[in-house]
């Protein structure tokens, strides 16, 4: 699932880039309690997140905004 915030910051080469890489590698950060797994990437200034849903098995990809 792709947020809003992420269409509008990234091309779709970007995030089909991260979404292979997120999906064919470890991830940064995992929580063994909850299962939860993310990972961040940097685009020049602009940073994606990535995380996977443990009970669902969802991809979630999104900008964060401040």
């Amino acid at each position: 699932m792709i947020e809003p915030s992420a269409r509008q910051r990234f091309t779709s080469r970007e995030l089909v880039a991260a979404y292979e890489d997120f999906i064919g590698g470890e991830p940064r950060y995992l929580d063994t309690e909850t299962g939860l797994k993310a990972e961040a990437y940097r685009f020049g200034t602009r940073v994606l997140l990535i995380y996977e849903e443990s009970e669902t098995g969802v991809v979630v990809l999104i900008h964060p905004t401040s």
